[in-house]
This record gives C-alpha cells, sequence and structure tokens, in this order.
C-alpha cells in the first residue's frame, strides 16, 4: 500500500492555510505530523482522509481498494448517547462477526486504552480525555489499512498517553496498520514514529 498526495492546497480569503507540494505514505509505517498550533497539521489530516471538499489535492491510492480502508478520528471525537461499551461495538458495523467476538475485541480495546471499567457507563458521562480514549478505541478494533489520527492524546493524563502510544504502537507491529497521527509535542513524535514530517505555516 501507498498514499500519495500532491499540491494539497487550501485557502481561507487571502491567506493560505495549507500548501503541500507531495508527500508519499509508505505501507506499514508510523507517521507523525509535527507543529506548533495553527501550522496546518489537522488540515493536511483532512485533506489525506477526504473529509473537507474544499482542499484541492491530488491522491492516489496504491494497493487500496478504495477509501473506505482509510479512518480518521478527529481531535473532538464524536461519541453517541449509548454505553461505552457500545459505542466500541459501531466500529464493528458492516463485519462479519459473531456477537461474542465482537464484544471480546471491544472490551480488549477498551482495557488497552484503560477504560475497560467504564463498559457500561453512559458515555455522556466521560470526560473529554475519557471520551477521546473510547473514541480511539472505537477506530482501531476497525482494522483500517490506513488510520489518521488528529492529536489522539491531546486531552489525556500522562498514563492514558502512554497507554494509547502502546496500542498504536502493537497494531501496527502486530497488523502493519499504517498511522498518521498530529503532534505538537516533540518527544511523542520521536517515541512511536518511523518517520517525522515538520510542519509550519501551512507547508
Amino acid at each position: 500500500m501507498r498514499v500519495e498526495i500532491k499540491k494539497a492546497r487550501k485557502k481561507c480569503g487571502q491567506k493560505t492555510i495549507l500548501d503541500v507540494e507531495g508527500v508519499c505514505i509508505e505501507s506499514g509505517k508510523i507517521y507523525a505530523l509535527l507543529g506548533p498550533n495553527g501550522a496546518g497539521k489537522t488540515t493536511f489530516l483532512r485533506a489525506i482522509s477526504r473529509v473537507d471538499k474544499d482542499i484541492e489535492s491530488e491522491m492516489y491510492l496504491i494497493g487500496l481498494e478504495n477509501s473506505d480502508c482509510v479512518g480518521y478520528m478527529p481531535q473532538s471525537a464524536y461519541l453517541f448517547d449509548t454505553t461505552v461499551e457500545k459505542n466500541v461495538l459501531l466500529g464493528f458495523v458492516g463485519k462479519n462477526m459473531a456477537k461474542p467476538e465482537m464484544e471480546k475485541l471491544a472490551f480488549e480495546a477498551l482495557k488497552r486504552v484503560g477504560m475497560e471499567r467504564f463498559a457500561k457507563s453512559k458515555a455522556k458521562s466521560l470526560s473529554g480525555g475519557e471520551s477521546q480514549r473510547v473514541a480511539l478505541a472505537r477506530m482501531l478494533v476497525m482494522k483500517k489499512n490506513l488510520v489518521l489520527l488528529d492529536e489522539p492524546t491531546s486531552a489525556t493524563d500522562v498514563v492514558g498517553a502512554e497507554m494509547i502510544e502502546d496500542y498504536i504502537l502493537d497494531l501496527n507491529k502486530k497488523y502493519g496498520i499504517t498511522f498518521v497521527f498530529s503532534t505538537h509535542n516533540p518527544s511523542q513524535a520521536a517515541r512511536i514514529a518511523h518517520e517525522v514530517i515538520f510542519m509550519d505555516n501551512g507547508r
């Protein structure tokens, strides 16, 4: 699998907020988009995910059947007004799996992000950091070929961040899932990324 993004550009009035000439994402690697707030990291992730139709870009999915193989989790993750467990189970929609197997995998995913004790709790009762971890568990059980994460540990504490980082590393090693995540933390980028893409002023 390889994803090539070329000439990704977006303007807001006269201001250019994204101007990336070209980036190639190779299969099985973890990439960090590193830069300060306002550097264009989120906009670039939205360009790759195709959720923002106002971004001009050329994108080539090589070795992927279609864009359904790409998963995107925004920084402000949305949870449905049901239990934590049921939110994670939504990640299995469309998969031909028995309910007990899905429940087992959902619990394991929650355990990996330190949220298993909240499985039967209402999602709306969670803090921002807890919600972010549940949303990540839901995204990662989908086993997409390419996963895009916008500041996946921004609302979590140090322990939660380390659990999320370990989970990403494990899924990458075990299943070869390719990750691209944004961060403003150089230490985090150095810990888990195979390659770091520096961004500033949309470039």
